[in-house]
């Protein structure tokens, strides 16, 4: 992985909308998700958990190896995704 650091910027959380979770900027008036990071499933809800508590990328893989019973190549692929869909965001600041 690319990413040394990782933080989620102030004022973004995880919300849940008419029962599916999303990424949401608190001080958003329409309380809507962010523009393209639509409903977060299952694994994106544990990483953002592992996010908040200030995991680096290497330990999310580790932490979903552990969780989920993936393979490292697998749970790299997931991360990474994830990953990128914040960085794209432009919720997390991050150095590589």
């Amino acid at each position: 992985m690319f990413i040394k650091t990782l933080k989620i910027k102030k004022g973004f959380i995880l919300r849940e909308l008419g029962g599916e979770f999303c990424l949401a900027y608190e001080a958003d008036t329409n309380n809507g998700a962010l523009d393209g990071l639509p409903s977060i499933n299952e694994t994106g809800i544990f990483l953002w958990d592992q996010l908040e508590k200030g995991c680096t990328p290497e330990e999310l893989v580790s932490a979903l190896v552990t969780k989920k019973y993936l393979d490292r190549e697998d749970a790299e692929a997931d991360v990474g995704e994830f990953l990128a869909k914040l960085i794209n965001g432009k919720v997390v600041d991050y150095t590589k």
